[in-house]
């Protein structure tokens, strides 16, 4: 979204640049200060175009907004959402204030409100580049909170005590959007008290929110990739899975999350678990801010404050003990001028169970012509333009199998018979309530101080990705 983010003082002599994608060369600053930051200094008056806060030219754009003395830039190529990029600047402006307010009572600086000198910005140069580094992940904003960045920035610890955030007569100064611009930080709304609410570190939610049912969703969702050779061997598989979440509770709720106990990290993982049959081995597993995870070890649980509404609390691959739920056998021979096929599909699934929107997709030479195609279940039908047979079955249950038996005629000496290297089958469908990980959430608790009751649901979801077998 933002390919760099320059910083200039009034002159417009750049104070910090930071370029996050390699789309623009560094002088591309000087092409700012000409069209807009000397215009200003000069007294001309500026041209309708200039008197928005976004400058554009050509493929290029230039976000501004200006503070005290110091001019914020963030450019951007191609086509973006200006109102985000803004949205980020002012609070940005507010992180700086706040964080350089110890820095301009230094200068002796009278200050009511926050400001931007270009002073402190050069004195603290090091602490504002490396605030520009965290709050913004490859040119996309991530988290401005201030409890967030003191975690990752050296030297922020002590950077607000004493300032901004204990001094009441500034509180007056703020209008509640303000405040909410200002890094994510809580004025307390009592007029002589400084002391910080219980939850003021989480940014993600609010705490007086309220439903009259108090409900939250658990989907479960897996995309799983498979490769089989000719002979029905498996070659690959791996399993890229998310935990979506969809919450509608009040107040404040902590919430437990269990795995069944034979779920381990990658971190956590030795040769003797590793050699089980039965144990789930999550890795590249990414979670939410909102995760805690210091209770995994122990109960293979997760503690979170969820945020209102749809998140997703983490994402992980699987590489071992995979449950593979359907296994395609082929038989293809070549007869003169002639294929015949015999594919036949078997599921490996409890019988209770079935899946759906299920498509096999089988590949033939290009210019073959349908001689005969018959199947146990489903519809199936030649495209010519596809050069395919597609198989379309709308309901398979678990524990069975479906044919298919085809003949097409091709041409031997043609260059599309010789130049094909038989593609791979393919297969789509969408299995409910099937963990090709065999992940499992074995509890899910809530508590909250208004001991409200909550309606729980979990949904387990295992559609294909990359489902092929050679032939």
């Amino acid at each position: 979204m933002i390919t760099a983010i320059f910083i200039y003082d009034f002159k417009g002599d750049v104070l910090i640049s930071k370029i996050y994608k390699d789309e623009i060369k560094r002088n591309i600053a000087d092409v700012f200060r000409i069209q807009v930051i000397n215009q200003v200094s000069l007294g001309r008056s500026l041209t309708r175009e200039h008197r928005t806060p976004v400058l554009t030219l050509g493929s290029t754009s230039f976000i501004y907004t200006k503070l005290g003395n110091v001019w914020l830039c963030a450019v951007t190529r191609s086509n973006q959402d200006c109102a985000t990029v803004l949205e980020f600047l002012y609070k940005l402006e507010a992180l700086l204030g706040a964080v350089l307010w110890e820095e301009n009572k230094k200068a002796k600086v009278k200050q009511d409100k926050l400001t931007l000198l270009d002073t402190s910005i050069v004195n603290q140069f090091l602490l504002c580049y490396n605030i520009l580094g965290e709050v913004c992940d490859l040119g996309y904003p991530i988290n401005l909170d201030m409890e967030y960045v003191k975690k990752y920035v050296p030297g922020m610890k002590d950077a607000d005590s004493g300032g901004i955030f204990k001094n009441i007569q500034l509180r007056k100064s703020f209008t509640p959007s303000k405040a909410v611009m200002a890094a994510g930080s809580s004025f307390d709304a009592g007029a002589g008290s400084s002391t910080p609410s219980a939850h003021e570190n989480i940014t993600w939610r609010s705490a007086n929110i309220k439903y009259r049912r108090n409900e939250i969703f658990v989907h479960v969702e897996e995309k799983l990739n498979v490769l089989f050779n000719s002979q029905g061997e498996l070659l690959r598989s791996y399993v890229d899975g998310a935990i979506q979440l969809k919450t509608h509770l009040s107040g404040m709720p902590q919430c437990r999350f269990g795995f069944n106990p034979s779920t381990i990290l990658l971190s956590d993982t030795d040769p003797d678990t590793d050699s089980k049959d039965n144990v789930v081995k999550l890795e590249d597993a990414k979670f939410h801010q909102c995760v805690q995870l210091s209770a995994f070890d122990s109960d293979r649980s997760i503690q979170f404050i969820p945020p209102d509404g749809d998140f997703q609390m983490m994402s992980y691959n699987c590489r071992h003990n995979i449950n593979i739920p359907f296994r395609i056998y082929t038989q293809v021979r070549e007869v003169g001028e002639r294929i015949y096929y015999k594919i036949k599909v078997r599921s490996f699934f409890s019988p209770k169970t079935s899946s759906s929107n299920i498509i096999v997709k089988i590949p033939t030479p290009g210019g073959a012509s349908l001689q005969s195609l018959s199947v146990s279940g489903g519809k199936a039908k030649f495209h010519p333009d596809e050069n395919a047979f597609i198989w379309r079955l709308n309901k398979f249950y678990g524990d069975t199998e479906h044919s298919i038996n085809a003949e097409v005629a091709i041409q031997p000496l043609s260059s599309s018979y010789t130049q094909w290297n038989r593609p791979s089958i393919t297969l789509d469908f969408e299995l409910d309530t099937y963990s090709s990980s065999g992940l499992a959430v074995r509890f899910l608790k809530i508590q909250e101080k208004a001991n409200y009751k909550t309606v729980k649901w979990v949904r387990y979801k295992t559609r294909s990705g990359s489902y092929e077998t050679r032939y």
